[in-house]
């Protein structure tokens, strides 16, 4: 334990950040009409369920929704744009993390049931490069009941209007609560940098 006191004290002082946030949202990032677009570009694809982590797990007591992957293309040229500006404004307002790129961005279907459990983003495998997480309510207010966005030791709780972003460190745990009507639909998209160190 000494060695590690040792060295912690004879380095620089850490550059801090005094604006850093667990929590950053913004409502209105797309309109209700761009919703719809994103909606849209998620039907022409395969539907899969859910898995866990960056094994192709399948486990219902845990995740239970169906998702679709938009891979950067032509018509999803201009959704990749609008994110990649919004990630580089609150990563510079709000966290200050070294980021390399967003992988592919995923569309989640929950309906009457479905939820997901507490997790982190962030873990082992191509998971370990996770930073940061976000999350895109794609869905009206009224369309559902339940499916809160809600994370541990955090008041916050994500926004629920539609076309409202919110951004979080993937290693923050978090769950989506179970649907007790309708169907919800988000975005959800991981941006990826050199492991924490």
């Amino acid at each position: 334990m000494s060695g590690i006191h040792t060295l912690l004290s004879s380095v620089s002082e850490p550059k801090k950040n005094d604006r850093v946030m667990m929590v950053a949202t913004k409502a209105g990032f797309l309109t209700p009409e761009e919703c719809a677009r994103v909606i849209a570009l998620g039907s022409s694809q395969t539907v899969v369920p859910g898995s866990l982590g960056s094994e192709q797990d399948i486990n219902e007591r845990t995740r239970r929704s169906d998702v679709t992957y938009l891979l950067h293309d032509e018509a999803s040229n201009w959704l990749y744009d609008k994110l990649g500006r919004e990630i580089q404004q609150v990563n510079a307002d709000a966290y200050g993390y070294d980021l390399t790129g967003i992988e592919a961005i995923q569309l989640a279907s929950y309906q009457a049931g479905d939820h997901y459990d507490w997790h982190m983003d962030l873990g082992e495998g191509d998971n370990s490069t996770r930073k940061l997480s976000l999350s895109i309510q794609l869905s009206a207010e009224e369309d559902y009941k339940g499916g809160d966005l809600e994370f541990m030791k955090v008041r916050d709780i994500a926004m629920k209007q539609q076309g409202s972003i919110i951004f979080f460190p993937s290693f923050l745990h978090h769950q989506v609560k179970p649907i007790t009507r309708g169907q919800r639909y988000s975005l959800v998209a991981w941006v990826h940098g050199n492991a924490f160190r």
